[in-house]
């Protein structure tokens, strides 16, 4: 064979393809770009639409920084298990807003100048999946704004469901979910407002939303029929105020649900507008979905930590940075900015403001950090916590939010942003 790595054969480089891919799915499109016999060897990973569950990107995300005047569109992400950094260009962006969920690391833009079409983004490989856009999920002949106005369907999660073979979107703002399958000209949905959805997530190829009662899963024949939510587990109730979030486990392939439950501390009253969820102290509690429809109460991660916000949710390795990330803790991160309504339109007034609250499962301990995120060139000149609460923290300069929501949530003049 000499020096000349080109000629292994078909069976070995497979085989090193596999322990490659393995280790993450950059190694695997490197291994891929040396030469062509290599690539002849081994699998395109834009098979599928760019959907085999096998080639996504699951634990990179896109750090919420302003790229360089020189190259605009050059971001850095971020390996949350391993700590790695690469940098990429992703042009696409000059027309497209980034959504904030990902399908297992792809990104999810959203096409600008009204068409409003979805496309999820491979960051590696540049591979498009195109979706419907979101008009076609709006009520025609609804006297509710919100259910006419394409910003407001924007997905709050989006995964793989009916056995990987369609693509489904919870949009919270409108309390719907959605499915259709790459190149499909509209969403099929279902809106369903007596169930108050508060998230989704997406496991093994099936899609789950969750309410105060159940957790739910979505089949729609993959995208054929009409979709319904069937009823798998129950929520366990056992606090006045809280709030739900189902994440996927993908190391350990189990669907969580992680209830924020808040309280005041003895002596404090409740004010008369309500509680300021955003603010006040809460304790987490972790669960695993069994799907006979039963919750186990979870003391421990596995030794890994776990950050979510309003639509983003992010497993990270307290080995790969060390000492700042904890162990079995779960970082709770939410917006909190400053808006001014102009008469054309809404202006953000100041960096993103992230509120955070971590909860240690096995210590108990808890803690309340308000800060202002640094969108600057460094990795992290607040710390990795910091930069990772601000990544499912972030707002994306209010673009998390629709213009007409940002407005009814803010006086004239200036105005808090929810």
């Amino acid at each position: 064979m000499g020096s000349d790595w080109s000629t292994l054969t078909g069976c070995l480089v497979m085989l090193i393809a596999e322990r490659l891919l393995a280790n993450d799915v950059t190694d695997y499109i490197r291994f891929r770009a040396v030469c062509s016999p290599w690539r002849q060897h081994t699998e395109d990973p834009r098979v599928n639409d760019g959907l085999r569950p096998k080639y996504l990107p699951r634990s990179w995300i896109m750090l919420e920084e302003t790229p360089p005047a020189a190259t605009p569109f050059r971001n850095r992400l971020l390996n949350t298990g391993t700590g790695a950094v690469l940098a990429v260009d992703v042009p696409e962006l000059e027309d497209h807003d980034v959504m904030g969920p990902t399908l297992g690391g792809l990104l999810t833009l959203r096409e600008r100048g009204g068409a409003h079409v979805l496309r999820l983004l491979h960051p590696f490989t540049r591979h498009l999946t195109e979706l419907p856009s979101l008009v076609t999920m709006i009520h025609a002949a609804s006297h509710d704004p919100k259910m006419v106005e394409p910003e407001y369907h924007q997905p709050t999660a989006i995964g793989l469901s009916d056995d990987h073979k369609a693509v489904a979107v919870f949009c919270g703002l409108v309390n719907k979910v959605a499915v259709a399958k790459p190149g499909d000209s509209h969403w099929k949905w279902v809106y369903v407002p007596h169930l108050h959805l508060e998230s989704a997530a997406s496991l093994g190829g099936c899609f789950y939303a969750v309410s105060h009662v159940y957790i739910y899963q979505l089949e729609s024949d993959g995208a054929r029929g009409e979709p319904k939510l069937v009823p798998v587990a129950y929520v366990p109730v056992d606090a006045p105020s809280f709030r739900l979030t189902l994440v996927a486990d993908d190391e350990r392939e189990r669907l969580m649900l992680m209830k924020e439950v808040f309280y005041v501390h003895a002596g404090e009253e409740v004010p008369p507008e309500g509680p300021d969820t955003l603010t006040m102290p809460r304790v987490c509690v972790a669960y695993a979905v069994d799907m006979a429809a039963r919750t186990i109460a979870l003391s421990r991660l596995g030794g890994r930590a776990l950050f979510m916000g309003d639509d983003r949710a992010v497993w990270a390795s307290p080995a790969a940075f060390s000492p700042g990330v904890a162990a079995d803790t779960v970082y709770a991160g939410r917006p909190n900015r400053l808006f001014t309504v102009h008469e054309c339109g809404i202006e953000a007034d100041r960096p993103l403001t992230v509120v955070l609250h971590a909860h240690g499962l096995v210590s108990g301990l808890t803690r309340h950090v308000v800060f202002e995120s640094d969108d600057g060139e460094d990795l992290n000149p607040m710390g990795i916590v910091e930069t990772v609460s601000s990544y499912v923290a972030s707002d994306r300069g209010g673009a998390a939010r629709p213009t007409m929501y940002l407005a009814s949530h803010a006086r004239r003049g200036r105005g808090r942003g929810v």
